[in-house]
């Protein structure tokens, strides 16, 4: 199973909202229309998180280069929504990491998340409340390119590079989210429309 994750040479416009996408393996981030990062890799781990009114797939890809990225897609039912804004849902999602927002582009937030054993940068998508893309797993120097491409409106050459990282033997691993019961029950981190309003950055 192949994926893609793009570099073009593209001077981009503030007036249209990038976005992710993913399709048959095939994750992408778009901008006018057209892709601006890909990459070619595999699928290595696959899983499921299925809660209350919320479900969750992950997929973790080893690329070319030898770097490993992590996709996450998190849905709510209908009728609901996430309760809070997405620097206080990270915190939830990712109770291990302290994060850092480094900058928004419309609907696409990048994040900084770090403990003294890992650093993660991870860009978001969230989708009118009710769904939220995540990709980490970037290593610095992608990350800021695609910073400088969709936020600073830059036009960035592919300086894509082979990452030395030894690939852990359990890929389950390199999915760092916690997703569990406690994020509905206690976290609140869903609620129905039309219910009681939550407020959070």
């Amino acid at each position: 199973m192949k994926f893609f994750f793009i570099t073009s040479i593209l001077l981009l416009s503030a007036c249209s909202m990038p976005h992710i996408e993913q399709d048959n393996h095939k994750l992408s981030i778009i901008m006018h229309d057209k892709s601006i990062i890909h990459g070619v890799g595999k699928l290595i781990y696959e899983n499921r998180v299925n809660l209350n009114n919320l479900n969750i797939e992950q997929q973790v890809y080893l690329m070319n280069n030898n770097s490993v990225l992590t996709y996450e897609d998190a849905r709510v039912a209908t009728s609901y929504v996430y309760s809070y804004g997405m620097n206080k849902t990270i915190g939830l999602i990712f109770p291990q990491y302290q994060y850092d927002i480094v900058e928004t582009k419309g609907n696409m937030y990048f994040f900084k998340l770090s403990n003294k054993n890992d650093v993660l940068y991870m860009i978001l998508e969230n989708i009118n409340k009710k769904r939220i893309k995540m990709v980490y797993g970037l290593n610095q120097k992608t990350f800021q390119t695609i910073y400088q491409m969709l936020v600073n409106d830059k036009k960035i050459l592919d300086t894509s590079s082979k990452d030395n990282q030894s690939i852990l033997e359990d890929k389950s691993i390199y999915v760092k989210s916690r997703w569990n019961s406690k994020n509905i029950i206690l976290d609140t981190i869903i609620s129905k429309v039309g219910g009681h309003s939550k407020l959070g950055m």
